[in-house]
């Protein structure tokens, strides 16, 4: 008993890394527990180790007397935590299963957001003295756990290459074919081209400014700003630039300061401009955090307003179509990756002179170092959000076999955009030991894998299908090779 205590009361004292550890990797006694409602606890899948704000561990699978649950496991030292945390009014919290403790409080807690009491577990009685050698060594427990492969990245392992490569090409190619029918409207050119407009605005916005943006531009459509467009280039700044940045709320005080003259005359000027349209505000205004300073959405307003002016005056469908051509033309060149990046890279040019490329908003000082107001990273994203689902679309609305097969084609070649946290997640567990070629349509399809898998509460981990479609893919292939067939190609 004296050993148990020692154990609680080490992890009390601020090692909750240590309790992620033995949850993690199960090295609790669970048989000897149950949950405050008195209910055994069978731990199918502890989750997948959630280093970013919400739940600790996601997409967990628990047996409670027997009764399986699914979904997010929260871990504290003291139950209390959980008030004292705020997490009782979260909605990031709405889908924890259990409150997994050290030590216990009185009972259930309570999610208000959703209404539901959470069964709470406490560790404390399943606690050994030999789990004080692990105290030490938390952090790198939970990395070997983090790095673990999957059931079906180990499936993945000793199977042919090309299955794998088979079931990521066609999850990417539901990805593009889910997105273009989303956009799958457009009834004649000037539709076509006003849908355009507003796919590549909203894809400019991360996550917090994306509806934003998409609101601007129905605020502002293209045939609104057209007029504007064919001003000289000056006038044609402070008009566009005013309207939207007036229409997000930016422009509703007098500036105060800035660390750029030549801005804070500008902001006036489109201050005025905006105040004398009498346009109401949009009813969704800018929210601040989410993104890095680099990516705010003044910048990318005006990086959008560079690549309208360059490239839509003379008709950006045209345009992007001619470039889409262009880049097929060219993929069979060695350096066609560091060709396609040089000229979708071109579409979103900004001037040197601007002076955007030194700021990221009105109030902060400017940077010594400049930089691209839309960058290499954010025009990926443009092609696989925008781009490619558009003009995919396009091609099926008007039976433009030549345009989706082009489409298609450089899906295959065109460049990802730079890792994220679920690509990551998915090289980790899915591809340990044959990583693919990083392209756009590999990217998709592993974003996809992660959706209709890993984050989906029909199919657990433990239950997933997954490992069998890649065996039945290695088998199809096995066949194909028997009956003395092209052996097919991996994903290229």
């Amino acid at each position: 008993m004296q050993g148990r205590e020692a154990l609680v009361q080490e992890l009390i004292e601020g090692r909750e890394p240590v309790v992620h550890a033995l949850w993690a990797h199960q090295l609790v006694n669970l048989g000897a527990l149950k949950t405050t409602r008195n209910e055994r606890v069978q731990v199918l899948f502890p989750g997948w180790l959630n280093r970013m704000a919400g739940p600790d561990f996601r997409h967990a699978q628990v047996l409670l007397d027997g009764r399986e649950v699914r979904g997010d496991v929260e871990i504290h030292l003291d139950a209390r935590d959980w008030q004292a945390h705020g997490h009782h009014d979260d909605p990031a919290y709405a889908d924890v299963i259990l409150h997994v403790v050290v030590r216990g409080g009185g009972g259930d807690v309570f999610h208000a957001a959703s209404g539901r009491h959470i069964p709470e577990l406490v560790l404390a009685p399943g606690l050994s003295g030999e789990l004080m050698d692990f105290l030490q060594d938390a952090e790198s427990m939970l990395a070997r756990y983090e790095d673990l492969p999957g059931r079906c990245g180990l499936r993945a392992a000793i199977s042919h290459q090309d299955a794998l490569g088979r079931i990521i090409a066609r999850a990417a190619e539901t990805r593009m074919r889910l997105k273009a029918e989303r956009l799958a409207g457009a009834p004649d050119a000037q539709g076509a081209e006003q849908q355009l407009f507003a796919v590549i605005f909203q894809a400019l916005g991360y996550r917090p400014h994306a509806g934003v943006f998409r609101d601007l531009a129905e605020r502002f459509p293209l045939e609104k700003l057209a007029p504007l467009l064919d001003l000289p280039y000056a006038e044609a700044r402070r008009q566009v630039l005013s309207r939207w940045f007036g229409a997000v709320g930016l422009l509703e005080e007098p500036l105060a300061r800035c660390g750029v003259a030549e801005v804070s005359g500008e902001y006036e000027t489109w201050r005025q401009l905006w105040l004398r349209l009498h346009e109401p505000p949009l009813a969704q205004g800018l929210t601040r955090g989410g993104s890095r300073p680099w990516n705010s959405p003044e910048r990318r307003m005006v990086g959008l307003f560079h690549h309208l002016y360059a490239q839509a005056r003379d008709g950006w469908f045209k345009r992007w179509l001619q470039l889409l051509r262009q880049l097929d033309g060219l993929q069979e060149a060695d350096d066609f990756r560091k060709v396609a990046r040089h000229e979708l890279d071109a579409m979103f040019d900004t001037p040197t002179w601007e002076p955007w490329r030194h700021l990221v908003s009105f109030h902060a000082p400017p940077t010594a170092k400049a930089g691209r107001l839309i960058g290499a990273d954010r025009v990926s994203i443009v092609m696989a959000n925008a781009i490619v689902p558009f003009f995919l679309a396009a091609a099926r609305r008007d039976g433009d076999l030549e345009l989706e097969r082009l489409i298609y084609r450089l899906f295959i070649v065109l460049p990802p955009e730079a890792p994220n946290r679920k690509t990551r997640f998915m090289d980790r567990r899915l591809m340990p030991l044959h990583p693919f070629p990083k392209n756009l349509r590999s990217q998709q399809g592993l974003l996809q894998i992660h959706q209709d898998f890993c984050t989906s509460y029909d199919v657990g981990c433990g239950t997933c299908p997954l490992p069998d479609m890649i065996s039945a893919a290695a088998n199809q292939i096995g066949d194909a090779a028997d009956s003395g067939a092209a052996r097919p190609k991996a994903l290229a």
